[in-house]
């Protein structure tokens, strides 16, 4: 049963939708889609990661200045940086992320258990420290031990975290499994579970109802289901879902879908279908820079299959999202070897370039 008193909704258009390969909003089009949001009724919007580049840094402290009734939130890895960017800016709210997964842990931060549950408690007490209401992400919370994902949970609860959010990372739950996953974590926690769940089996949207069910406080949408790879559930089919099939009597104004889908389509400018599950464009397109990182590493870090198991092939974006790692791999893949100091002037000229939204071998080699 879903309890409509408690049902939130997170956005995350303005940041997730901007990871998705090919977008990248201009300031004026966020500016118009948090409006935008915000008359539709979302509880939450994420108003992006500042550590990305600097016009991501220069939307969120504007979009931080709008009259807002949704609740505002950056987001950030689980590391003093980031959480100095979200202080600096003033938000309320910062969303911080950290993977859990064996292979998170393995090939994204090369640490043990014990040292991943000394960072993350380091980060959130530091958070804390500076006044900031924190929402913690257990990245790859899909395929995590269950006990050590639940040794995270209560201790980043006992923390003062105040929402603790489960990722499905890589889109491989099914209904059953997060209803199973979901339930167990609300009986074990005492704050409210937010369920992030991704598209890549096409099940984003029937597994976010299903955390609902099982007893989750706020799940993750994104406009037209944008974001990385195949993308979030989308607002509109979650929303009238739970209007016209569960009954719930919303804030949400849906007469607004039209409209509002209207214009996120407009500035994403994204190909039709592009982010369909298994056969769409991006569906194993890879596109911020913590995720090429770890790709290159061990592509099964945010990949439930390989490409090559439906003859597609992996492709790895590099616009303003990207980080050195990613860089440095497609220029090794093009034969071309730079110090730290020019691989570092050539990142910073690429983010520099919003606007474009994926720098081809040729642009890499004018800038060199």
């Amino acid at each position: 049963m879903i309890f409509e008193s408690n049902i939130e909704i997170l956005d995350s258009t303005l940041r997730e939708g901007e990871q998705t390969p090919g977008v990248s909003f201009t300031i004026d089009e966020k500016i118009a889609i948090a409006k935008a949001l915000d008359v539709f009724g979302v509880d939450f919007i994420e108003l992006g990661h500042p550590g990305v580049s600097p016009d991501v840094y220069e939307a969120v402290e504007v979009l931080n200045e709008l009259d807002l009734n949704a609740k505002k939130v950056a987001h950030g890895r689980a590391v003093n940086s980031d959480i100095n960017d979200a202080v600096a800016i003033g938000v309320p709210w910062m969303g911080m992320f950290f993977g859990t997964s064996p292979l998170s842990l393995k090939h994204k931060f090369n640490v043990t258990k014990s040292e991943a549950l000394k960072r993350i408690e380091s980060a959130v007490k530091y958070g804390k420290d500076k006044g900031l209401k924190l929402r913690f992400t257990a990245e790859d919370a899909s395929r995590t031990d269950i006990d050590f994902l639940i040794q995270v949970g209560q201790m980043v609860q006992n923390c003062g975290v105040d929402r603790f959010s489960l990722a499905d990372t890589v889109g491989c739950l099914t209904p059953a499994k997060t209803t199973e996953l979901v339930s167990r974590i609300v009986s074990e926690m005492d704050i409210p579970i937010h369920v992030h769940c991704h598209n890549d089996f096409g099940m984003a949207t029937a597994n976010a109802l299903s955390a609902l069910e099982a007893g989750a406080r706020c799940i993750d949408v994104a406009v037209s289901g944008l974001g990385e790879r195949c993308g979030l559930p989308r607002l509109a089919e979650v929303t009238v879902a739970l209007t016209e099939l569960y009954d719930v009597r919303g804030k949400w104004n849906l007469g607004q879908l039209p409209q509002l889908s209207k214009l996120v389509d407009s500035a994403s400018r994204l190909e039709p279908n592009a982010n369909q599950p298994i056969i769409g464009k991006n569906a194993f397109t890879h596109k911020a820079g913590l995720h090429v990182k770890a790709v290159v590493k061990e592509p099964q870090s945010y990949e439930a299959i390989s490409p090559e198991s439906v003859h597609r092939k992996r492709h790895l974006v590099i616009d303003k999202y990207t980080g050195k790692a990613a860089l440095k791999n497609r220029l090794e893949t093009m034969g071309m070897s730079v110090s730290e100091q020019e691989l570092d002037t050539i990142l910073k000229e690429i983010k520099y370039h919003p606007e474009k939204v994926a720098w081809e071998d040729e642009e890499l080699r004018r800038i060199i």
